[in-house]
């Protein structure tokens, strides 16, 4: 369950863009939603002739080209120094394939996830003084190694850092440092990702000249851009759609070995392709074992190597998938002996040998499944390491810099972190980042919805102009649009039983929209229902024929508010953790045996086996908040009425054989309630 957020935008304002613009009056306003609301912003955010700026704008960038370029005239040992991650592959693949090309003395050094970690470290500068290098440029990385660069600065080592991540207070005091994050950078973008700046850095080297760098290098950079999670905004949207369009007609023998591996079909390439199906497998190689190995593929001109580097590749990223659900069926049972974990604000699972290096995958399904910031700790030999992802509104960095004391190592955003903690000191971590959250506006998951649009509304025309705000993803998010008041007329599955489609009518509009990887069993809406729909359209073309594919993301009953419910969830949980609630809210959610009568009998009539309350709330056809419906349910698993275990919202429900009577009163969890409503002292 999502709140919803519809965002009705500024009709007028659209409709003078729109008149100003010569722009279709829908076009204008899904525009002029992201911030793009003049002509001017309109005619560069559409035009595919938009330039990038001046390479020489970011701060150190002359005294990096300075120092490269006499590095390769004096035939110095070059080192790029990368990353294991996508953004860090490629972004080490641009600049070493560059330097090569102009006939540098030029190597590559990626670090390993497990033997060095991430960025610049002591041990790896150590092995390439030893192999004579005398310049290190960090692509990805090199930000915040301040004493990293003292080191090479001893050894005699000149460094060049290239980097897109904030600055510390202290920068590091190597030949050039080059991040458009710094204070005194007058770049007039700063949102890059490593590979990014990679391209920049060869631009600057060909003297500002941006057609060899994009006609080269753009199909890396728009990898790397799309892996990263950079916003798809400003001169990143340039770098995407003219790599997007380099990547479909690229040289690279080893991405086309690897599109071939894993059925892409390049005519039809995206940004959601490529980010769903390609930088997964350049990231299962840092993940699995070394990123080198998809160093190699971005590099090779061997089809031989390319295809067996692809195979590789794609078998690495099946053996994520098979220990990120080995990882995932652990936590479950782990939650199974520690139902209380999903009361906390802030959920945190620790186990035993997990993957390092897939955790992080795992918290963000788990975020995704239960609408809560998760932590997942692994301990492998006898090393303690987190990894977190977070719902919009609660930033995790700032809860885990709160407990800093606890950790040994830790960054990240507000969306994202990771650390390294002692193992005896997880459990008052747990503690102490609930305390924190405790003090933060409660967080509720949420799904952004640009407008409610009427059925007959919905046209191919719709769809084509959706289609030019593509490049999609981070920043130019997909618009999620609203079908309100819905009768749910058929439901009919699909793909041999993988997915449905919803036949859906209001007034005389009728619709068919395709709801992806649902079974009937987890459809848990009924013909009849009046039903709210958020869906993204899209432009399919069959036999020569343009239609309109409309795809549901969520639904909801038309009647819910999905706010006000998730927040009575919410006051449920802290019921349950023992805080202290509003004596007369509680009072008012005592239930009767009436109350419990109802919902006992329906769930024995019923056919069903999987709930979810909202709908649940629906079906007893009486006035009931969720947070008694919560509680009439523990009550009945308490007193032996049902066999019940929840996931990700879903109640799954076993009416027992009783014999007798059974009285409500003796059940621990409502006498709880009436003491903390006042009854019963």
């Amino acid at each position: 369950m999502k709140d919803w957020i519809i965002t009705e935008n500024d009709k007028l304002k659209a409709k003078e863009l729109a008149k100003q613009s010569g722009i279709p009056p829908f076009l204008a306003m899904l525009l002029s939603s992201r911030g793009i609301d003049t002509v001017e912003k309109t005619g560069v955010f559409l035009s595919d002739d938009a330039e990038l700026s001046d390479p020489m704008l970011i701060k150190d960038m002359d005294i990096a080209c300075e120092r490269i370029r006499k590095a390769v005239v004096s035939y110095e040992k070059i080192c790029v120094y990368g990353d294991y991650d996508c953004d860090g592959v490629t972004a080490t693949a641009i600049l070493f394939s560059y330097l090569e090309s102009v006939f540098a003395n030029v190597m590559y050094y990626i670090p390993t996830r497990e033997g060095d970690g991430y960025g610049l470290n002591k041990n790896a500068i150590t092995k390439l003084k030893n192999q004579g290098v005398s310049l290190i440029i960090t692509v990805d990385n090199g930000i915040a190694a301040v004493d990293e660069v003292d080191y090479a600065n001893s050894l005699e080592i000149d460094t060049v850092i290239t980097d897109h991540h904030r600055p510390l207070d202290v920068l590091p005091k190597a030949i050039a440092v080059v991040d458009p994050h710094r204070a005194d950078c007058g770049s007039p973008y700063k949102m890059y990702c490593g590979a990014g700046i990679a391209l920049k850095l060869v631009a600057a080297l060909e003297g500002g000249d941006f057609f060899t760098a994009l006609e080269n290098y753009s199909d890396l950079a728009a990898l790397g851009t799309i892996a990263d999670l950079v916003p798809v905004d400003g001169e990143n949207r340039i770098i995407i759609k003219y790599g997007l369009n380099s990547l479909a007609v690229s040289e690279r023998i080893g991405l086309s070995a690897l599109f071939e591996k894993a059925g892409i079909n390049v005519d039809k390439l995206s940004a959601g392709t490529v980010s769903f199906s390609v930088a997964p497998r350049i990231n299962a190689a840092g993940r699995m074992s070394t990123a080198e190995s998809a160093l190699k593929l971005l590099l090779t001109e061997d089809p031989d190597e390319a295809e067996r580097l692809a195979e590789k590749l794609c078998e690495e990223n099946n053996q994520r998938k098979d220990i990120e659900t080995n990882i995932s069926d652990d936590i479950d049972k782990i939650i199974a002996e520690h139902p209380e974990y999903l009361l906390d604000r802030v959920v945190v699972v620790d186990g035993e040998n997990w993957h390092h290096g897939v955790i992080g995958i795992a918290s963000a399904r788990m975020t995704e499944r239960i609408g809560k910031p998760v932590i997942i700790i692994s301990t492998e030999n006898g090393e303690s390491r987190g990894s977190g992802r977070s719902i919009k509104g609660f930033s995790l960095c700032d809860a885990i810099f709160e407990c800093g004391d606890l950790l040994t190592k830790y960054g990240g955003h507000p969306m994202a972190v990771g650390f390294s903690i002692e193992k005896e000191n997880i459990s008052e971590f747990r503690r102490r980042i609930n305390e924190y959250a405790k003090t933060c506006e409660e967080a509720i998951p949420s799904v952004n919805i640009e407008c409610k649009l009427k059925p007959e509304a919905v046209s191919i025309s719709a769809a084509k102009q959706i289609a030019l705000l593509e490049p999609f993803g981070f920043g130019n998010a997909k618009p999620v649009f609203a079908l309100c008041d819905m009768r749910l007329d058929k439901v009919t599955e699909m793909g041999g039983g993988k997915h449905l489609r919803l036949s859906l009518s209001r007034g005389r509009a009728r619709i068919s929209v395709l709801k992806f990887s649902t079974t009937l069993n987890e459809f848990y809406y009924k013909e009849g229902d009046i039903i709210d729909v958020a869906v993204t359209l899209d432009e399919n073309v069959y036999m020569g024929r343009e239609n309109v594919s409309i795809i549901a993301r969520e639904i909801k009953l038309s009647e819910n508010d999905n706010k006000a419910l998730l927040l009575e969830q919410r006051s449920y949980e802290a019921f349950l953790r023992g805080e202290t609630l509003d004596k007369q809210f509680l009072a008012e959610n005592i239930p009767t045996r009436e109350e419990f009568a109802v919902v006992y009998r329906y769930i024995r009539a019923s056919k069903d086996n999987a709930y979810l309350p909202e709908i649940l709330m629906h079906r007893l056809n009486m006035k009931i908040s969720l947070f008694k419906l919560l509680l009439i349910l523990d009550i009945m698993k308490e007193l032996y009425l049902t066999t019940m275990n929840s996931d990700g919202g879903v109640y799954y429900i076993k009416i027992n054989d009783v014999s007798g009577k059974v009285d409500i009163n003796a059940s621990k969890l409502l006498r709880k309630l009436k003491e903390c409503a006042g009854y019963g002292r």
